[in-house]
Order: C-alpha cells, then sequence, then structure tokens
C-alpha cells in the first residue's frame, strides 16, 4: 500500500487522501522544499556544499523538523518507488529542488518519465500590451480568452485594449472582452467542432463533434484559416490536412484516426535526462527564496482555480454552479477561506452556543443559512469585500479565494455569484500574494452552504483504520457500529451463529422469510432474475464530485439556484458528504487546526426492509422484484413521510416545477410562463421521465440503463433463455464516470460478479445497518498507512479514535470488542 505525504495551504482533496497533512503557508514551501532537498541528500549520503547551502537558506515557520526529516528519509528508504511532486503554481526554483529529490531518488524512468514537448515561444500579454502601446498593433483578435475579465489587474487591459483600431472576438458566450470588442464571434463548443489534441505522452488525439453548431458557431481553426487564406472551409478538412500532414497517411488512415480515437505510433517516445545540479543551483540560490514572515497584519493571499467554475469559463453554467465545492461545502458563491486563529483574531467566528452537545461549527448559522460575515482584504492598495468562511486545516495567516466568480457581463446563471479575486490579482503574485491586509467590516452575506455539520460525533458512518491495524484485525469493521453490540439484524443461523457471519451472502441478502431477524416487517419477495446492489470503496473515493455531476446530467435532475439551496432544497441524488475528525481529546467547543477528512458518497441505499415503503400512504415507494427502491411518481402525493422517516436522508422533493418553470420565477405558479424552451429540452434525457411538482425523487440505479441492457439481452437471448446480462454491461452514470473505479454495481446474485467478490470482502459494511434496514449499497472501509516515526503519527484514524471514545471501548478481549 502506497503512502502519502502532501504540505500545502489549502485543504485539497489530495490533502484529505494524504496519510501525513502539513498545513503550511506557500510563501514557505520553498524553504521547506530546500528543508527536504537537504535531508534527501543527507540520507542519500551525499555530503556537499549543495546541502550547507540549502540548509542555510533557514527553516520554514512553524513547521517541526522531524516531520521533514522523517518524511525525506521515507523517501529515501523507497528510493525507485518514490515521487515528489511539486504544484504548478510554485516558483522555478521549487521545481528544480523536486528534480533534484526525484534524480537522487532514482525516480527517472521508475516513477518519472520525461517525453519531449515543443518549445513554446509565444510572446506574454504584456509583450502584446507593450505592442499596443507603441501603436504597433491595428487589428487584434481574441481566440476564446476573455482578458479584460481576467487579465492581472495592474496590466489595465480593458484601457489597453480600447487602443487598438479593431478588435475581434471570439467566445461562447458574450463576456467582458466581448463588450470592449468591435465584433464578437460566436464559438462553437468543443461538442460541434472538428478538431485534434496531443495528450501527456504524445498520443495524437482526434476531437469529433456529436452535433452540428446550434447557432453556426466556428472553430478557432476555422477562424484562423479565413484570417489566413480568405477563405472558410470545413473543420473537418482543416483537421485532415493537419494531422496527415504532420503524421502521413491519407484519407483512410485519417478514418483509422476517428475510428480508434487515437493516431497509433504518434506516443512520444521517453527522452533520456540527465540532472544538471549546477543549473539548478544557480536557480535556486537566485531565487531569492525568503519566509513570507506573516502575521494578522501580513497575510497571504492564495488564488486557486475553483474546482467547479475553473477560470470562471463556466460561471454560467448551472450544474456547476449547484455543485458543493468539495471541502467547503459551498455553492454558488466563494468566499474568503480563513483559518479558526485569524477568524478568532477577526471575530468571524461563532458564537459558542449554551449547551455543547454536538462539535461547534466555526462558521455562524441562522436558520439553517450560513451567515458569512464580511471582511475586506487590501493588496497593493485595492480593497475587495466579501463574506469569511472559517476552513479548518489553513495556515494560520493564510487567505484562500476561488477565482472565476463576481463576472460582470456573464449569463442568467452566473450572474451576482461571488466575488471577483482578479482585481487583486498582481502579475508578481498570480497564484500567491505575501502583504495583504484585512479588516472586518458590518453586514454579512448569507452563503448557500449544502452541509452545516461536520462531525460524525463518534458515530461509525465511515469506518476507517490503519493498515497496520487491518493486518491485525481483518474484521474491524464488523466489531465498529450499534450493530456490533445489538441483536443480529439478520437473526440467527441454525447452529445459533450470526448470520451475518456464518450465511454467504446470496442467501443472506435475498431469501426473504429467514433473514426477518427480529423484524416485523415482511422482507419482499425478491424473486426476479437479476438481483442489483453496490459497493463503494471509500479507501479510492477522493471526493472529487464527478459522480454528483454525471448523475444530474443522467437523470434529469434541475438546478434549483442559490437561494433555495439556501433553504435546503438542493435536489443532487447523490450527497458527497464530508467530515472533518479532530480525534477524542479535542473539546467540543473548540475548532481543529488540522484535522482528517473523510469522504462518503451517499445516494439511496435500495434498503431491502426500505423505512420509507411503511410510511407512504399511497404505495408510491415500493420494491420491484429484483430489490430496487422503486417509485411510482404518478401515485406521490407529497406527503413526505418517507423523507422523514429514511435514516440517510437521501429522497429528494419537488417543492416547484423545475423542469417546466423559468428558474426565476417558480413563485408565480400558474401565473408565470410555462414550457421547456426547446434548446433546454435538448439537455434532457429522453430515457429518463420528467418529474413534476410535489412528488418525491432520489436514486434509482439508473433504472433506465437496467432496462435497456435487460432488453437488449433479451433480443439478443431469442429462444435461448439466457436473458441474464453478463457482469460489467450495465454501468450507473456515478461508476461509469468514476475516475478512482471507487463505485462498482452489478448482480448480487452472480456469485462471480465483481460486486459481490467487493461484498464478500472483510471491509463491507452498511452504514446504519443496526437500524435493520439492510441496504443494498454497501461500503468498504478506508485504510491509512501512516509513518510510525512520524511525529503527527495516529495508532488509528482520528474519527476510530473518536468512535472508540465516544462509545466507550477498549479495544479487543478476547476476540471481541468492549462496546457500549
Amino acid at each position: 500500500m502506497n503512502r502519502l505525504y502532501a504540505a500545502e495551504s489549502y485543504y485539497s482533496i489530495t490533502g484529505a487522501a494524504a496519510d501525513h497533512r502539513l498545513r503550511v503557508a506557500s510563501s514557505d514551501i520553498p524553504i521547506l522544499t530546500a528543508m527536504f532537498a537537504a535531508e534527501v541528500l543527507a540520507a542519500a549520503g551525499i555530503a556537499s556544499r549543495d546541502e550547507e547551502a540549502l540548509r542555510a537558506l533557514g527553516t520554514a515557520p512553524a513547521v517541526d523538523e522531524q516531520w521533514v526529516r522523517v518524511c525525506a528519509r521515507d523517501l529515501y528508504d523507497h528510493a525507485g518507488e518514490a515521487l515528489v511532486v511539486a504544484g504548478p503554481h510554485q516558483p522555478p526554483s521549487v521545481h528544480a529542488m523536486a528534480m533534484a529529490m526525484n534524480a537522487v531518488l532514482g525516480a527517472p524512468g521508475s516513477t518519472v518519465t520525461y517525453i519531449d514537448i515543443p518549445e513554446n515561444d509565444a510572446a506574454t500579454l504584456f509583450d502584446l500590451a507593450a505592442d499596443i502601446e507603441a501603436d504597433r498593433v491595428k487589428t487584434l483578435v481574441v481566440l476564446g480568452g476573455n482578458p479584460v475579465y481576467n487579465a492581472p489587474t495592474d496590466l489595465h487591459w480593458a484601457e489597453v485594449q480600447e487602443k487598438v483600431d479593431e478588435v475581434v472576438h471570439l467566445g461562447q458566450y458574450f463576456d467582458e472582452t466581448s463588450e470592449k470588442s468591435d465584433c464578437h464571434i460566436n464559438a462553437a463548443h468543443y461538442l460541434e467542432s472538428w478538431g485534434d489534441a496531443v495528450a501527456y505522452d504524445g498520443t495524437v488525439l482526434p476531437i469529433q463533434p456529436m452535433i452540428l453548431p446550434l447557432f453556426r458557431g466556428l472553430t478557432e481553426s476555422e477562424v484562423l484559416e479565413l484570417i489566413i487564406n480568405g477563405q472558410p472551409r470545413e473543420g473537418y478538412d482543416i483537421v485532415f490536412d493537419a494531422v496527415t500532414r504532420t503524421l502521413g497517411g491519407g484519407r483512410k488512415e485519417f478514418e483509422k484516426f476517428l475510428h480508434d480515437g487515437f493516431w497509433a505510433g504518434s506516443t512520444g517516445s521517453n527522452v533520456p535526462v540527465s540532472f544538471n545540479p549546477n543549473a539548478a543551483r544557480d536557480m535556486v540560490m537566485s531565487g531569492g527564496i525568503v519566509s513570507g514572515n506573516l502575521s494578522s497584519s501580513r497575510l497571504e493571499l492564495r488564488f486557486i482555480q475553483d474546482p467547479s467554475l475553473d477560470d470562471g469559463r463556466f460561471n454560467n453554467n448551472g450544474w456547476l454552479q449547484e455543485c458543493p465545492d468539495p471541502v467547503s461545502k459551498l455553492t454558488w458563491d466563494n468566499a474568503f477561506l480563513i483559518s479558526p486563529r485569524l477568524s478568532h483574531e477577526l471575530g468571524t467566528t461563532a458564537a459558542d452556543p449554551l449547551v455543547t452537545v454536538v462539535r461547534k461549527n466555526p462558521n455562524a448559522h441562522k436558520r439553517g443559512r450560513e451567515q458569512g460575515r464580511l471582511i475586506e482584504i487590501t493588496v497593493n492598495g485595492k480593497t475587495l469585500r466579501g463574506p469569511a468562511h472559517v476552513l479548518p486545516g489553513l495556515p494560520d495567516y493564510t487567505v484562500v479565494v476561488s477565482l472565476g466568480y463576481g463576472r460582470s457581463v456573464t449569463g442568467p446563471i452566473g450572474q451576482g455569484s461571488g466575488v471577483d479575486a482578479y482585481r487583486l490579482r498582481f502579475a508578481d503574485g498570480l497564484s500567491v500574494h505575501s502583504g495583504a491586509t484585512v479588516a472586518r467590516v458590518d453586514g454579512v452575506r448569507e452563503l448557500a452552504n449544502t452541509q452545516e455539520h461536520w462531525s460524525m460525533e463518534g458515530r461509525a458512518i465511515i469506518r476507517e483504520a490503519n493498515i497496520d491495524y487491518y493486518r491485525k484485525r481483518p474484521d474491524f469493521v464488523d466489531h465498529m457500529g450499534m450493530e456490533a453490540h445489538s441483536p443480529p439484524p439478520l437473526g440467527l443461523d441454525e447452529d445459533g451463529g450470526n448470520r451475518r457471519d456464518t450465511v454467504g451472502l446470496l442467501e443472506r441478502s435475498i431469501a426473504g422469510e429467514a433473514n426477518r431477524g427480529n423484524s416485523a416487517y415482511v422482507t419482499p419477495a425478491f424473486s426476479g432474475d437479476h438481483q442489483w446492489g453496490m459497493s463503494i470503496d471509500l479507501n479510492t473515493c477522493t471526493g472529487c464530485n464527478a459522480c454528483v455531476i454525471a448523475c444530474q446530467s443522467e437523470n434529469n435532475i434541475p438546478i434549483v439556484g442559490r437561494e433555495q439551496v439556501l433553504r435546503g432544497r438542493e435536489m443532487h441524488w447523490i450527497r458527497l458528504d464530508r467530515y472533518y475528525s479532530a480525534g477524542p481529546g479535542l473539546d467540543k467547543t473548540d475548532i481543529p487546526k488540522n484535522p482528517q477528512v473523510s469522504f462518503q458518497p451517499m445516494p439511496c441505499q435500495h434498503c431491502e426492509t426500505a423505512p420509507c415503503e411503511s410510511v407512504c400512504p399511497v404505495n408510491a415507494t415500493v420494491h420491484d422484484e429484483e430489490g430496487l427502491n422503486v417509485m411510482a411518481y404518478n401515485r406521490c402525493v407529497g406527503t413526505r413521510y418517507c423523507a422523514q422517516n429514511c435514516p440517510y436522508k437521501v429522497r429528494r422533493f419537488n417543492f416547484f416545477d423545475w423542469n417546466d418553470r423559468d428558474r426565476d420565477r417558480v413563485y408565480e405558479g400558474p401565473l408565470g410562463p410555462r414550457g421547456m424552451d426547446e434548446i433546454s429540452k435538448m439537455v434532457q434525457n429522453p430515457e429518463v421521465s420528467m418529474r413534476m411538482r410535489g412528488v418525491m425523487e432520489k436514486c434509482t440505479y439508473c433504472v433506465q440503463r437496467i432496462q435497456a441492457a435487460k432488453i437488449e439481452q433479451k433480443v439478443k437471448a431469442g429462444d435461448s433463455g439466457a436473458i441474464k446480462v453478463p457482469d460489467g454491461t450495465i454501468k450507473t452514470a456515478c461508476q461509469q464516470v468514476c475516475p478512482a473505479e471507487a463505485i462498482v454495481f452489478g448482480d448480487i446474485s452472480d456469485p462471480n460478479s465483481r460486486v459481490t467478490q467487493l461484498k464478500n470482502s472483510n471491509r463491507d459494511y452498511g452504514v446504519l445497518a443496526y437500524l435493520n434496514t439492510r441496504p443494498r449499497t454497501t461500503y468498504l472501509a478506508k485504510l491509512r498507512n501512516p509513518n510510525p516515526l512520524m511525529p503527527d503519527y495516529y495508532d488509528n484514524p482520528l474519527s476510530y479514535m473518536e468512535y472508540k471514545s465516544a462509545s466507550g471501548a477498549s479495544g479487543y478481549s478476547g476476540g471481541e470488542e468492549k462496546g457500549h
């Protein structure tokens, strides 16, 4: 099992996955890297003036030198299997030191591969500005960019652009640059375009349109062709000529290129690279590596690409605006992310509750709405006001803000969302600026946050352990949670043993009467040819949100807008929960400085004894013969009893007719316009029904894909009777998009299916299984691999330790764990 160390100024999903995470200001990363490089050289026994020079650069403030020393030793002990990666926003000196460490660690050829890429000799935006100021540019063509919005603020691009006689802008939307241009050309979407691309390994790939341009848009290559040759050409012809002229071949080879999706043999060959220590030494020593010397009067401002909106190009995309940030869980807004210490000094931390029952949330809430208290950040005389959001895990005096919000010219979706952080972004600090100041001002902005509470409060919702503990106690998940101490939910076998431990998965999951245990609920008769189930591996889930958007796209899930999210009415069928764990030693009124983060996708669990079914007065939520908890939308009358009775809170109620009303005029009801325009209709999946106002909806395991596969298999089977769908044929939308393959769906009645094999793992468990819900969606426990020599080593993950403390468990005794 691998081991991941992370040193970062923002709590990223990489930091969340790390076995050891160091919170450190970005301005101190260069000195920290020098410390690492010196220790790696020392571990390798390379005593030289380079090591001495690196140590002479100093020590990063608030960094435990033992943390650096042990980490470096661990890297060297795994030479040939180790890798050092520097963030793309780091200066060249950091990348030079990372390359030096990789060379010492034997990474080239094992964990690092170098490929040859064309040299980039393009001029900079500042060079272009100088040419414009010198009156050397008469016509300016902007292809797809938006410099009026996102150019460095000290460039004053809007004023520079106005000095050009004629400006032509190509873009998918009319934006800030279009407003300052003489002509705007509609750009084709990439799904409407012909083009080509080069993968990271040099492989040439085709870009093929899925549809003709809806609005007669042009691609960049078509515009350039028109400018250079004066004649329009089809995108297909342009790409054909470019690819065949570069790679050879003719029409036959090009058609194969389109069919295969890559050009065979175009993958770049590995380039032998020899490390030049003299060049690296000069780069490091001339880089001016100094500490940021941060304090409450001298802050570091860290700019990040937004996880959803990127640099602002997706600002008008409702799916992405409403997709929660993986860590902060904010939607429709950015905020100034600040540490608990800085929040305390500014006075933006929520007041202590009169009675402390659960972990204190540092962000104030009123009627469930986060109250983002306003602060002002000043950089080089420029001031920006916005809400503060306290995020544990940040360095004390680092403020993090997402780019891409605060657009002045955008579509109706993005209008009014967030603050424009580009106004504080200067050329000498595109990623990090040291020397910012902050002040608290009156007022609040309500933030649409989808997760108010962040602690599991000692419950075994997410189960995780260290790999060493798992090797000693591979059944640790069975000794966690209430079901480890309550009567067996599935009852006893003939010999009096727990059916969970002695009976096979197929029998204990599907046989109804035998599994009743102490339940009065009569298990449905699962007599179908397939029995569907899902397994989600928490060890590989990174919390990236891809499943959330894929589910929304596949199942026609509407966006509801900022106001409705504030009211807790978001519609996503998958809720990606984020939990902080601080360990049992922290007082409930204290805020953790550097907690561990755990993620858990939470769709409908498709419980075999579903609590929602027993309370539905009209039998709208029922089980089918293949184990799906399905919804008969036409029966639903909107009592919402099912949502109240669902312990997982995964059912969503349609408060408004989202699919037939304008999102901004839903309160007008029948007095407002209704009907979906033709373009919006094209977004919808025709295989999925459109739900109306007043009905409950939830995950269906993509039942439309299940039915399509069953029909196709029956057609193939003919009279043979082989109607069972082969394993792997059906992929739910969330499973298909998951980059880590953490989600697996299939037929649990097939003993050889992948989902069955995963559910037979000793890491498999059901959330809240003691309630006798018998969920068909189960989870594989997360394993961490900390270094026992590290100063922040933990015997088990902090969430496990919180569980042990809350439950009063004292460890194994006679093979069983003491409990509540």
